[in-house]
C-alpha cells in the first residue's frame, strides 16, 4: 500500500477528521495518557482488501532509541576495558624489563669493584704502561654502557651522611668537619634509574667526645 499524505483536526470526543489524497478519512486517538495509540481507519470499511488499521505506538520509538543507546554504552565500556588492558600489559612488560636490567647490572657491580681495585693498586711505573691504559679503557667502556641503562655512582666524600644512600661502617672524631660528614668511601654505591641499587660503604666524622652510638641514635639512624 502506498504512503498517503493526510491532515485533519481533533474534536473534543477524541475523533479527528482527516482530509487525504486517498480513501483514509477517520482517525481515532485511543487514550490520552502518557502513551496514546492512534488508530487510522480506511473509509471503505475494515473488511475490504484495500483497508488497514495502522497502529502507531509511541513507546516503540523510545524502546528503539534506548536499545541503540545501551548498545553504544556497551561498546564504549568494551573499548575502555580494552584500553585499560593494553596499558596494564605495557606497564607489566616495562616493569619486567626494569627488573631484568636491575638484576644484570647488580651482578656486574663486583666486576666494577675489581676493575677499580686493579686500577688503583697500580704502582707509579705501571700507571703509564699499555696494560694499565687498556684496563682503564675497558673499565670506562663498561661504565659508559651501564650509565646508558641508568646507572649512577653515589656521591660520598665531603657529603653529609644520608642513611638512604650511605652505610656507615666506621667513624672518626674530627673537630674540623661538620658532624656526620663522609670522610672516606670504602665501597662505591650506585643508583639505577634514581632507585638505590647498592648503598655506599663510608667512614663518617663525629664530634670529639661523642660516642658512635649516641651520634647515630640522636639522628634516628
Amino acid at each position: 500500500m502506498g504512503t498517503h499524505g493526510w491532515m485533519g483536526t481533533l474534536d473534543p470526543e477524541g475523533q479527528a477528521t482527516v482530509q487525504s489524497d486517498d480513501d483514509i478519512e477517520i482517525v481515532e486517538i485511543v487514550g490520552l495518557g502518557d502513551s496514546p495509540t492512534i488508530e487510522i481507519e480506511d473509509e471503505t470499511g475494515g473488511d475490504s482488501a484495500g483497508s488497514a488499521d495502522l497502529i502507531l505506538d509511541f513507546d516503540d520509538e523510545d524502546a528503539e532509541s534506548n536499545a541503540v543507546e545501551e548498545e553504544r554504552s556497551r561498546r564504549m565500556r568494551l573499548q575502555a576495558d580494552f584500553e585499560n588492558y593494553k596499558k596494564r600489559v605495557e606497564k607489566e612488560r616495562a616493569a619486567g624489563q626494569r627488573h631484568a636490567s636491575s638484576r644484570v647490572v647488580q651482578n656486574l657491580l663486583p666486576v666494577l669493584d675489581n676493575f677499580e681495585r686493579a686500577i688503583g693498586s697500580a704502582s707509579g711505573e705501571e700507571t703509564g704502561s699499555s696494560f694499565h691504559r687498556g684496563v682503564q679503557l675497558i673499565f670506562r667502556q663498561i661504565l659508559d654502557e651501564l650509565r646508558r641503562e641508568g646507572l649512577e655512582a653515589i656521591d660520598t666524600v665531603g657529603q653529609p651522611f644520608d642513611p638512604n644512600l650511605h652505610e656507615a661502617v666506621a667513624t672518626e672524631e674530627h673537630a674540623d668537619l661538620p658532624h656526620q660528614t663522609i670522610m672516606e668511601e670504602l665501597q662505591r654505591g650506585y643508583t639505577l634509574n634514581e632507585r638505590l641499587l647498592r648503598p655506599a660503604l663510608v667512614k663518617v666524622s663525629i664530634q670529639p667526645g661523642m660516642r658512635e652510638t649516641d651520634s647515630f641514635e640522636s639522628e634516628g639512624f
